[in-house]
């Protein structure tokens, strides 16, 4: 990922520290997985910048799926709202992509939503 957030943005605003694929590994070059709640959804974000993945797996409280994406084409990740009452962040998804870029934004506080566009890269 050409721009991403720190590691300790993220468990600031997962507010949960990440399990790593390596412990020994830099973050930057390492899987984490941080899984969290609100009030009516559980989420788990795998994150592995070098590699420009991302995915998020949500299910509601009763351990339904109710979304899951998985991209490995990420080149940016922007937090939105890191407060007690908000949490969200845009991703830019346009690696190996000539024209467009698609931009995703995901809300997991106060609820769960997610918009997606995709726009002409000028």
């Amino acid at each position: 990922m050409q721009d991403c957030p720190e590691e300790l943005d993220f468990i600031s605003l997962f507010e949960c520290m990440p399990v790593k694929k390596n412990p020994n590994e830099n973050f930057w070059y390492d899987e984490s997985t941080f899984v969290f709640m609100n009030k009516t959804n559980r989420f788990k974000v795998n994150l592995s910048p070098f590699y420009h993945s991302f995915s998020l797996s949500v299910t509601d409280l009763e351990d339904d799926e109710i979304f899951y994406c998985r991209f490995e084409t990420v080149t940016k990740i922007e937090i939105i709202n890191d407060s007690k009452e908000s949490k969200a962040i845009r991703l830019f998804i346009d690696e190996d992509r000539d024209r467009f870029i698609m931009i995703m934004e995901i809300t997991f506080k106060p609820k769960f939503k997610v918009i997606i566009n995709e726009v002409f890269d000028t």
